[in-house]
């Protein structure tokens, strides 16, 4: 490596560590909110309350949830309701451990746990050239910290880092060749299921049909695991108590156009529809063809190497984010995954087209500006504007995956 692109990597390294360090005392100066209770963690610490209670029938009942919140966050001056639980009852179970200790202690035992996924993620997702590590994994975990969704992540108590090392590891099994075991695993990740389905399909459509054996059975098991959690009625009622936190407001649930997705600029520019409404509409007919065109081109490259698995992978983890029905600034966190395997050695390989190339690295160096978070989510409230980033991050793997990547022609 040149000695100018090593100081463009030091560059990078040294305000990512900036970042890092401003995230930590931001999160320092609001611990006595974050053990208050504001966080998004409240709600699943309270599915796992319920379930050590053996209460787990009540996991979707709104006054059971506002009871049992206001045991371990009374002071909670800006909610009027309960957090809502919102994933599957499957992973209540997660946080059924947690449930045993105070809520301020099972928080800081969640968040040290999260850093361990991270540098977990960093260790398990694959690198072989041209994908080279440019930081050792340990400076990758402090770097990744600087990243603002996986900070926010950490700040609400959420699980995105959770689905992060999921995905990745899905990757590293399809690498060697075992995707049953990468389909059993990816779908771990159905507590947020309307990323994860959408990954799902286009691998299958891409042509690794055999991620069904393990996804089918994988989805199956957690069925069953969530019926008994709560109850095969329960279950059955879960699509519709969703549907009537969407259609509600004022419920702790983000509203649509705080979502960095194709649906949150879309009501910024349309305005709230009822549902359902036009946004909803076009948002099906997008999604498809989306997850059609990225599968359709994925497809000749999925089977010829890393490189082709990877970069359709990086551009599925983009494609679910932005044409999902739900999608929070902390589930950008996913794109961990493109961020480490394409900000290395990829960028600099010999043959790769000029223009693909700056529109990754456009891409890339704009979503890991926080300010730009910090402009568009704190001081402007347009978050769907993160769209932008994503969008031209996802034009430049697909130019890529286009023209082929030299070590596949």
């Amino acid at each position: 490596m040149s000695s100018k692109l090593k100081a463009r990597y030091r560059f990078v390294a040294a305000f990512l560590l900036a970042m890092t360090i401003a995230h930590g005392i931001e999160f320092w100066q609001q611990r006595a909110r974050i053990q208050a209770g504001y966080g998004d963690f409240s709600a699943l610490y309270t599915a796992g309350l319920l379930v050590r209670r053996g209460e787990g029938r009540l996991l979707y009942d709104r006054h059971e949830q506002w009871r049992v919140q206001q045991e371990f966050a009374p002071n909670v001056g800006i909610r009027k309701g309960p957090m809502p639980f919102i994933r599957p009852p499957f992973e209540a179970l997660v946080f059924l451990p947690l449930a045993y200790f105070p809520y301020a202690v099972a928080l800081a035992i969640w968040s040290l746990a999260k850093v361990v996924l991270l540098w977990l993620t960093a260790r398990v997702l694959p690198r072989p050239h041209p994908f080279t590590r440019i930081y050792p994994s340990w400076l990758e975990v402090a770097l990744c910290l600087g990243f603002f969704p996986v900070f926010l992540d950490l700040f609400q108590g959420q699980d995105a880092i959770l689905l992060l090392l999921i995905v990745a590891t899905t990757l590293n099994r399809m690498q060697s060749g075992k995707d049953v075991a990468a389909g059993a695993i990816l779908a771990l990740g159905l507590f947020k299921f309307h990323l994860v389905v959408p990954i799902a399909i286009m691998l299958w459509l891409a042509g690794r049909a055999r991620i069904l054996a393990g996804f089918l059975p994988g989805t199956a098991a957690l069925v069953a695991l969530s019926c008994a959690v709560s109850g095969a009625s329960v279950l059955s009622a879960y699509p519709l108590y969703l549907l009537s936190l969407n259609r509600a407001t004022g419920v702790g649930v983000v509203t649509a156009q705080s979502m960095p997705n194709l649906r949150g600029l879309l009501t910024a520019f349309l305005g709230r529809a009822p549902y359902p409404g036009p946004i909803h509409w076009l948002l099906l007919p997008a999604a498809i063809v989306a997850i059609v065109l990225t599968a359709r081109l994925w497809r000749p490259l999925v089977n010829t190497g890393f490189p082709g698995l990877a970069l359709g992978y990086c551009l599925a983890l983009l494609v679910a984010i932005l044409t999902s029905y739900y999608a929070y600034s902390y589930d950008m966190t996913l794109l961990i995954v493109p961020l480490l395997l394409l900000g290395g050695g990829f960028l600099h390989q010999a043959g790769l087209p000029p223009l693909p190339r700056r529109m990754i690295a456009g891409g890339l160096l704009l979503l890991i500006c926080t300010p730009l978070y910090w402009a568009l989510i704190l001081r402007f409230d347009c978050p769907y504007l993160l769209v932008v980033p994503m969008f031209v991050l996802a034009l430049g793997i697909g130019s890529v995956m286009r023209q082929s990547l030299p070590a596949t022609t």
